[in-house]
């Protein structure tokens, strides 16, 4: 073989001969070679050569040339020789396989031209006879014409009784299909035939009702059975499926004429082993292309607007017999149960959403049916639908919410309140209440009750069913309508907001309301709650607030003793507390139901809030501020003092009062003396505000049972901020920041008004026993010589029935730390007065000595009886009288060898009374000289007690 002309041989001999020629260029740009030095093609190869060798000179360029060549060749047979020995098995394989295609192409070859021969001569034999071919393909088309129209007489006559085969199947496409082709034929071939008269009326007569049946069923399926379906909107993929499979059909239907024969999509579409009730929206589909069939869309979307408001209603009363129905076994079957409300509720939305999702599936296919039918209709639309849907929820709430009564009840709670009302209406004769007779059987659960109640159920659920099917009376329908799953009552509305609101986003989700715009139900909703409902809430609160406050006395009615336990066992609360908490929790209630209204309640909470402690400070003001303008309780114009207050608030009992301490915990020695210097100190500061004046009987709360209204609105107050605390803490989430701050600020007053009211009866114990025991040293001698007047003075005796009067109203008022809080703490003020007295006593005998013991000794008991403790500073002012039994000399050594007891100004007046008492004590002079004497020893004594606490101190 000779070497590849196109590999590139750059020998020195040839190089300039080539260069000259220009033959030597890169293989790439030679004409039919590639870059690897593959032949790209052939005969640029062989032009080359040609203009190789056109171009030499002489014979010896060509000779260079064919040598330049053979050498090509001769390495390209070895380059093959050396790709064959390596392929040698695969390239027998190749050429063995290449000879018997070979083979197969010659025998085809053969076979074509016997098949030809063959035609040729059956063309020519065919030519020879073509008359007699001719004429029996003419008697082929005729008989076959005539079987074909024998077989549609047969199908004509078969069509009734296979029409209302496939209706009862609810095959209707077929029934439809079938029926338009058996009237194709009676209209066309055979039209001559009179015998099928009878059935081409009777068709017609059929093709004329049939699509009434279709409309019926259409709405059973939509309003019925997708309900118990509880179907949803399928997949858009599956209902683009669904109408392609119908224009394929509508665009095949006519490819073969024979009567009864359908085609695959009408067979996939209704299969014969199915049910097609299993399946509403392909059965939706197939009643909307049957009625498209018969050019009858436009009637259906007449009927279906039309009766659409009476199925929806429909809709409406059988759930409600549902629910009435379900309710019947429940124990409290005859009490009114607003939840069954909300039951119905959010079934009839359940139903609603698949009726909806059903309309959407029927319009799809409407639409595709017009579309395909390029017929001039105009469809309803969904918001037709949402609008029938919103007038029907509309009428039913309007019943349940009782909006018309609620309405005339919200205007004329304007008239009680706003307008005057003609006074002869109080003059007017009332009818006279029918009494209630009460029954004294009842059968409701006796066998035949139960059985007869079951049967009546069994009715209903008929009724029902034939209802649906369009057979009632009207009779029926009204006596269906009027049953109510639970009484009208405008709180409904609390149960059902919820849903309801979820409900009529769906609606305006669906119908792509722009924002600010509502739904026709959003409005009335809206406007039933803002113009009826929440007037309505008012008139109530009103109502029942007035009721407990507008009373004669509305500090001493108090809730009943089941009410105040189940609220915390509280004591002695107020009805009007009670009612006032109860309006508050509703409106919070009502605040967490409408939620959209929240703002609302919160300022009737904060305006019902403010009226209450407006009544409260005037309650309050009834009982501390009397009427006539020279008559001023003295304890509730002290509270109004701000010294007063800060002083008694400062006090350690006062903290006792509000701190977790129990009352039955054990004092230590230096409390129990932190104690007694607080009431001390407490007497005195009330002495010094006195300043030895004696009270008037209208300047103090005569009648107890004020101390016991007042201790009741004490204990309402203080729960009252409790409840009220509860109540902010409850509604952060709703209440704006305005709206807090005020309840707040109204709790606090709450809690203000409370301690004004326990410190009134605080200072007003006190006060009875200035009022009492300040005249006893103003007004009787206790120079007393004889034993008639031993027994102890009637004012005591006044005080004692006071304040045991007062103790047996506060038990029951005011829980043990108050309690203790009023009437501990009196026996030092009795003492402190009762020393203060002696001043004030000109003369005491030995007799007036006992009997001013026999004074202390009473008022002991009493105060022992009360507080279950001794008493010990009465004790410091019997000893301080009997004092007076000693010489004013003795005193002195007294004070030494008992130590001080007294204050100096105590003993200063005790040595002063016992001058004026023991005639021939001495003069002036004398008593001087005693009273510096006795007050530098109590001076001496004094620093040595303090000195020895001290020290007693420092070893601790």
């Amino acid at each position: 073989m000779s070497k590849n002309p196109f590999e590139t041989v750059n020998t020195p001999t040839h190089s300039s001969s080539w260069s000259s020629q220009n033959v030597s260029t890169p293989r790439a740009k030679v004409a039919g070679v590639g870059r690897a030095g593959f032949i790209r093609d052939p005969s640029g190869l062989l032009m080359s050569i040609i203009r190789t060798l056109a171009a030499s000179e002489d014979d010896h360029q060509r000779e260079l040339e064919k040598e330049r060549l053979e050498e090509a060749f001769t390495e390209n047979d070895e380059k093959l020789d050396v790709l064959v020995s390596e392929n040698y098995e695969e390239l027998a394989v190749t050429i063995k396989q290449f000879g018997k295609i070979g083979d197969r192409i010659s025998q085809s070859r053969q076979r074509i031209r016997k098949v030809k021969e063959s035609l040729q001569q059956c063309k020519s034999l065919l030519y020879c006879r073509q008359d007699e071919m001719r004429k029996l393909w003419v008697e082929g088309v005729e008989h076959k014409k005539v079987l074909f129209l024998l077989d549609q007489i047969e199908r004509v006559k078969e069509a009734p009784q296979k029409i209302d085969f496939y209706l009862s199947k609810k095959h209707y496409l077929h029934a439809t299909e079938l029926l338009i082709q058996t009237l194709s034929a009676l209209e066309k071939e055979l039209v001559p035939v009179e015998a099928l008269n009878d059935v081409r009326n009777e068709l017609i007569s059929k093709k004329l009702t049939i699509h009434d049946t279709f409309i019926s069923e259409l709405h059973r399926q939509i309003y019925v059975n997708s309900v118990n379906a509880g179907m949803d909107t399928k997949p858009d993929k599956q209902v683009a499926k669904m109408n392609a499979a119908k224009l394929e059909r509508r665009n095949s239907g006519d490819e073969d004429r024979r009567i009864g024969k359908f085609d695959s999509k009408i067979l996939e579409l209704e299969a014969e082993d199915l049910n097609p009730d299993d399946d509403p929206l392909n059965l939706m589909t197939v009643l909307v292309e049957s009625l498209s069939r018969l050019h009858r869309i436009p009637d259906m979307i007449e009927a279906t607007k039309v009766k659409m408001d009476r199925h929806i209603n429909m809709i409406v009363t059988h759930a409600t017999v549902e629910v009435t129905d379900l309710a019947f076994d429940d124990e409290n079957k005859d009490v009114d149960n607003p939840k069954r409300l909300l039951q119905l509720l959010n079934s009839l939305f359940e139903k609603f959403y698949c009726i909806v999702a059903a309309h959407k599936h029927v319009l799809r296919d409407l639409k595709t049916a017009i579309t395909a039918s390029e017929l001039d209709t105009q469809l309803y639309d969904m918001e037709e639908i949402w609008a029938k849907i919103q007038s029907v929820l509309q009428n039913l709430l309007n019943d349940y919410l009782d909006a018309d009564n609620a309405a005339v009840t919200s205007q004329l709670s304007g008239l009680s309140f706003t307008e005057s009302v003609s006074l002869s209406s109080h003059f007017m004769k009332k009818r006279a209440p029918r009494p209630r007779v009460a029954k004294l059987f009842r059968f409701d659960a006796s066998s035949h009750a139960i059985s007869m109640n079951t049967y009546l159920r069994e009715q209903r659920a008929q009724k029902r069913t034939h209802s649906v099917e369009g057979v009632t009376s009207p009779l029926m329908d009204h006596a269906l309508s009027t049953q109510k799953v639970c009484k009208a009552n405008p709180r409904n509305i609390t149960l059902i907001f919820g849903p309801l609101k979820k409900f009529i986003g769906k609606i305006e989700d669906e119908q792509d309301y722009p924002d600010g715009k509502m739904c026709a139900l959003h409005e009335y909703i809206t406007d039933y709650v803002q113009d009826i409902f929440i007037r309505q809430i008012q008139y109530e609160l009103k109502k029942d607030f007035d009721s407990a406050m507008k009373v004669t006395d509305p500090l001493k009615v108090l809730a009943d003793l089941a009410t105040q336990q189940s609220l915390g066992n509280f004591k002695s609360l107020l009805h009007s507390a009670v009612v006032a908490d109860k309006c508050l929790w509703d409106l919070y209630d009502l605040t967490c139901s409408l939620d959209s209204y929240h703002d609302h309640f919160l300022t009737m909470a904060c305006s019902l809030m403010q009226e209450y402690k407006e009544m409260s400070i005037q309650s309050y003001r009834g009982v501390t501020q009397p009427e006539s303008e020279d008559q001023q309780i003295v304890s509730a114009s002290w509270v109004r003092q701000s010294e007063v207050t800060e002083v008694l608030t400062a006090m350690d009992n006062w903290k006792a009062v509000y701190s977790g301490r129990s009352t039955q915990q054990q004092l230590k020695p230096a409390q129990i003396k932190a104690v007694d210097v607080n009431f001390i100190k407490e007497a005195q500061f009330l002495m010094d505000r006195m300043e030895g004046h004696a009270l008037a009987k209208n300047s103090l709360i005569e009648d107890t049972t004020d101390l016991k209204a007042i201790a009741s609105l004490h204990e309402s107050l203080e729960w009252m901020t409790g409840r009220l605390g509860t109540f902010v803490t409850s509604i952060q989430k709703y209440a704006p920041p305005d709206t807090l701050s005020m309840l707040k600020k109204l709790a606090q007053n709450y809690k203000n008004m409370s301690e004004i009211c326990l410190l009134c009866l605080h200072i007003e114990m006190r006060l009875h026993c200035f009022y009492h025991l300040v005249p006893m040293f103003l007004n009787n001698s206790y120079d007393i010589r004889g034993l008639d007047s031993m027994e102890h003075d009637f004012q005591i005796t006044k005080l004692k029935k006071d304040i045991s009067s007062a103790e047996e109203n506060l038990n029951v008022s005011l829980n043990e730390k108050k309690y203790r809080y009023v009437f501990e703490g009196l026996g030092h003020q009795m003492a402190a007065i009762l020393m203060w007295g002696a001043k004030h006593i000109k003369r005491i005998s030995p007799s007036g000595v006992k009997k001013m013991c026999r004074n202390v000794f009473a008022l002991q008991q009493l105060l022992t009886n009360l507080t279950m403790s001794r008493e010990p500073h009465l004790d410091m002012a019997r000893q301080f009288y009997e004092m007076m039994y000693l010489m004013p000399d003795d005193l002195q050594a007294q004070v030494v060898e008992q130590g001080v007891r007294y204050s100096e100004e105590d003993y200063v007046e005790a040595l002063n009374l016992l001058h004026r008492s023991k005639p021939g004590s001495g003069n002036e002079n004398a008593q001087h000289a005693r009273v510096q004497r006795l007050k530098g020893i109590v001076q001496e004594q004094t620093f040595k007690m303090e000195h020895a606490e001290q020290q007693n101190q420092d070893d601790i």
